[in-house]
């Protein structure tokens, strides 16, 4: 999207190819394919896919950067999201699933979460997890996590991992301002 703006308006404000190619290159989204080392054997990444396009977008950056590499997936998801679509792209990646709620009222159930997990990939282990801390709990051994499924679920991992600068309560009013107004 940014290189889309600068094309456009670069016929009042140019900007060198080089300039644009640099500011591409050092780009940090924070919670979009964030690669963490845990100590030193074990890999987590974060991903806010929150919605088909997002999960397709994680799968294929996964399966390009990681082959055929099969990971603990923990999977929270919002009900009124497209999460049966976005379920049967993710199990596929998953040695195990673990599905968690996510803080927010939109929030899946965890155990239905789960049943279509099941129902999508017969042989792979399926948990259900009251939480995001408990989940991550059973992971310590784990080499390779990915967590996704929703910006909030996204967000409250980087908090309990130690990843947030400013204030995790402030980034929290500004998720849930849309359903404090209504």
């Amino acid at each position: 999207m940014a290189r889309a703006v600068v094309d456009v308006l670069s016929a009042n404000w140019p900007v060198p190819d080089q300039a644009v190619q640099a500011g591409l290159k050092n780009v940090s989204w924070p919670g979009r394919l964030q690669l963490i080392q845990n100590g030193l054997h074990q890999k987590i990444l974060l991903d806010g896919a929150h919605n088909p396009a997002g999960v397709m977008a994680l799968r294929e950056a996964f399966l390009a950067t990681f082959g055929n590499v099969r990971a603990t997936l923990i999977v929270g998801m919002l009900a009124d999201k497209d999460w049966t679509s976005m379920a049967q792209m993710l199990v596929p990646l998953a040695s195990r699933m673990l599905a968690v709620p996510v803080s927010s009222p939109r929030t899946l159930e965890a155990s239905k979460l789960a049943a279509a997990c099941r129902a999508i990939g017969r042989d792979i282990p399926v948990e259900v997890h009251p939480t995001l801390a408990a989940a991550l709990s059973t992971c310590a051994a784990d080499e390779f996590i990915v967590i996704t499924g929703s910006l909030y679920l996204v967000g409250e991992a980087m908090e309990q991992l130690g990843l947030m600068s400013g204030s995790p309560a402030g980034e929290r009013a500004l998720n849930d301002w849309k359903e404090k107004r209504a």
